[in-house]
């Protein structure tokens, strides 16, 4: 088994048939003919290379003081364990992060380097709109009009993640990896990565761990906890992890990925999605808000 790669710029229908089984069997899928210029990838890319490679001290100052609702927050080494939002306990992951989102609390933008501001708003601008095409695929799949989930994604909630994983230095921690397997919490993930040692890696319905390809130009997309209680798990969120890199790699294996997490208005409420519900089949969840959702989610990650 692989992660399927979906051309969406053919007929909706049949694209929308192709990603409804990839998210029922894997809750993963690749895309391409997105419509996403490469350039608009390219400069934040570019520009979240250049922050990581500032001096850590200018880094840790976006890490600390009073947040401000829009602005970016640095997250250093080892301060997350994803795993921990599945309730197990692992070393710190070796990565960093910038997250930044309109609703995203931060300290600040970093002076340098002076293009990231510009790049993360366009990057944000452009990548929403990837949301709303996949949106519109994910309700035709469904059964639903096409326009089902817009209403809950006026104003949405999306957020960006720039994700830094430096070559391992010292000894690795047992359990310990660059990022713990773990699902993701919202709606959906759309992931524009690299192609370097100790990668992404998604996990089958049988157990085993699957390399997810870093195919030019394409993004990575798959179903958070929130989609899966939407659709009353019809579309499960899958395990995913990132990789210790092979010793012998080690020093080429900085990796670097854009993670924008498309998600509805904080107040939009989760509720099953009739169309996933029948009488042999009842709602396994009870309704909540996006908001509270993603928080029960983040609060067990911080380390």
């Amino acid at each position: 088994m692989t992660v399927p790669v979906i051309d969406i710029s053919g007929d909706p229908r049949k694209v929308a048939a192709e990603v409804g089984a990839a998210c029922g069997e894997l809750g993963f899928l690749t895309v391409v003919g997105h419509g996403v210029p490469d350039d608009v990838a390219e400069r934040a890319a570019s520009a979240t290379h250049a922050f990581f490679d500032l001096p850590e001290a200018e880094k840790r100052a976006l890490a600390d003081g009073e947040p401000v609702f829009g602005l970016p927050a640095y997250r250093p080494l080892r301060s997350e364990s994803l795993a921990a939002s599945l309730g197990q306990k692992t070393p710190g992951d070796l990565k960093e992060s910038l997250d930044w989102g309109p609703l995203v609390p931060g300290f600040g933008w970093p002076e340098q380097p002076p293009a990231l501001r510009e790049a993360f708003e366009t990057y944000y601008a452009t990548v929403s709109g990837l949301g709303a095409r996949l949106r519109g695929l994910f309700a035709r799949a469904l059964g639903l009009p096409e326009n089902w989930f817009d209403e809950a994604f006026r104003g949405h909630s999306s957020s960006m993640r720039a994700v830094n994983y430096p070559p391992p230095a010292g000894e690795i921690e047992p359990g310990q990896l660059r990022a713990g397997a773990h699902t993701d919490y919202g709606c959906m993930t759309i992931l524009r990565m690299d192609d370097a040692p100790g990668g992404l890696q998604v996990q089958s319905r049988d157990g085993r761990w699957l390399d997810v390809e870093a195919v030019p130009g394409s993004f990575v997309i798959n179903l958070g906890d929130m989609m899966a209680r939407w659709t009353n798990d019809r579309w499960p969120a899958t395990l995913h992890r990132v990789s210790i890199p092979p010793a012998d790699q080690a020093a080429a294996s900085r990796r670097q990925t854009i993670v924008f997490f498309h998600d509805p208005r904080p107040d939009a409420v989760i509720d099953c999605i009739p169309s996933c519900v029948d009488p042999h089949y009842p709602p396994r969840y009870e309704p909540v808000t996006a908001l509270e959702h993603i928080q029960s989610k983040a609060a067990k990650a911080l380390a």
